[in-house]
């Protein structure tokens, strides 16, 4: 597959699907297919295009701290290697900062924005379990951190389906590049950077933000304040469902960024 280069970065990136391309960009640790979902589902119709984010997957370990600024010129320089000059841009938490940083700095390069289990900054809360976070990962490593993790990306009732949770550790358990403790640490420094809170008025793009009713690590209100910061921008809730609610939500949230997506044409 496709590697995209930025200065000395190199951006790996799955290419799949035909049709008006979606660049889907991933949260915090998690590499491109953790929309495997997703792909599955809208490369009938679209084009799919997927990154990894530096220090996730099969892209660049950096040897130096970079903010969501940083991870939205890589995600430019993936559109460029795959020749799209415009596209919907879709966003999962630490990957909707860097979509939002996208729409901004580069305005004529997206068609469209959905911003899932989003927010324009971490309230000190979010801040709080973040920094908790980078010296968990690095005392436990990646499989049991992402074990304690579990709680905060799932709802209850996603526990009470023992599959769902077999499923998701041998994912876990199999990735074939395991991100390291100080790229994980990188990662949450940047997303702890985010701020977009007086600049929302300047995106000028068509915006869904879309927030899981039981989330716990981002909690909704974050979502629809984000919502109200852009103009024009739709805020739709989730039921039933927590942080990850392009997994646990699959077929609602798909059925609902399809709709989204043939209403901006």
């Amino acid at each position: 597959m496709p590697i995209a280069q930025e200065g000395f970065s190199s951006i790996y990136y799955e290419d799949t699907g035909r049709g008006a391309p979606i660049l889907c960009l991933q949260g915090l640790g998690a590499a491109h297919s953790a929309w495997s979902v997703q792909a599955a589902y809208f490369r009938r119709g679209f084009r799919c295009i997927l990154p990894d984010n530096r220090d996730t997957g099969q892209s660049t370990r950096s040897d130096v701290d970079y903010d969501l600024r940083v991870l939205a010129d890589d995600a430019l320089s993936v559109l460029d290697s795959a020749g799209v000059e415009r596209t919907h841009v879709v966003g999962l938490s630490m990957g909707a900062g860097i979509a939002q940083e996208l729409a901004l700095t580069a305005p004529d390069r997206v068609r469209s924005l959905t911003l899932l289990s989003a927010f324009a900054r971490p309230d000190a809360r979010i801040r709080a379990i973040l920094e908790n976070w980078q010296v968990l990962y690095e005392s436990l490593g990646g499989v049991m951190f992402h074990r304690q993790s579990e709680p905060w990306l799932f709802s209850p009732a996603f526990f009470e389906q023992e599959s769902n949770l077999r499923a998701l550790r041998r994912y876990v358990e199999a990735d074939p590049h395991p991100q390291e403790a100080a790229a994980f640490a990188r990662q949450v420094g940047a997303a702890l950077t985010h701020d977009t809170s007086d600049r929302l008025r300047l995106i000028s793009v068509p915006t869904l933000a879309v927030s899981g009713e039981l989330d716990t690590l981002v909690p909704w209100r974050l979502g629809k304040r984000l919502a109200e910061g852009i103009p024009g921008a739709r805020f739709e809730l989730l039921p039933d469902v927590a942080h990850s609610v392009n997994l646990e939500g699959q077929r609602p949230f798909n059925r609902l960024l399809e709709s989204f997506l043939s209403s901006v044409g």
